[in-house]
């Protein structure tokens, strides 16, 4: 996958992992993430990160209700340094997002993925990863997960 750097305007390797116990010490320490992560430990939680460097770029709880076949995306974040207008590092977000509809197509899910928006961000996930709303939750299904993975996973 690949990540836009916002301020030379050339494209980096990223690669997503399973958070393993150094990383928690990090996330804990170093302020560069707002939400308390350590509430996530209960679920899968994955790390976005640049292939040739270690820093964190962005964070994704996932849990898998097998009895829905679905993937619940639990929370979501950026890096401070990734956020907004003066972001260093584009397509964190959608890259992570795209990894939880590539688990879900590997689960046998046909790429169904939920998440509990907040209600002021509701509006970037449908426009910008276009989820559809199902009651309180956001949907993505197979077209539109599988257009995720290839914009987002394979650069297309």
């Amino acid at each position: 996958m690949k990540l836009l750097n916002t301020k030379s305007n050339e494209y980096h390797n990223g690669v997503i992992e399973l958070i393993n116990e150094e990383d928690w010490e990090i996330i804990d320490n170093q302020g560069y993430f707002k939400f308390n992560w350590n509430k996530e430990k209960v679920y899968l939680v994955y790390k976005l990160k640049l292939l040739e460097e270690d820093k964190i770029l962005g964070l994704i709880s996932l849990e898998d209700i097998s009895k829905e076949y679905r993937i619940h995306i639990q929370l979501l974040e950026n890096s401070d340094s990734n956020k907004g207008k003066g972001k260093e590092y584009d397509y964190i977000a959608g890259c992570l997002i795209a990894y939880a509809c590539e688990l879900a197509f590997n689960n046998g899910y046909d790429g169904f993925v939920s998440l509990k928006p907040k209600t002021e961000i509701i509006g970037l996930y449908i426009k910008k990863y276009g989820f559809k709303i199902m009651g309180q939750y956001l949907f993505t299904d197979l077209i539109n997960s599988e257009y995720l993975i290839k914009k987002y996973l394979e650069n297309e």
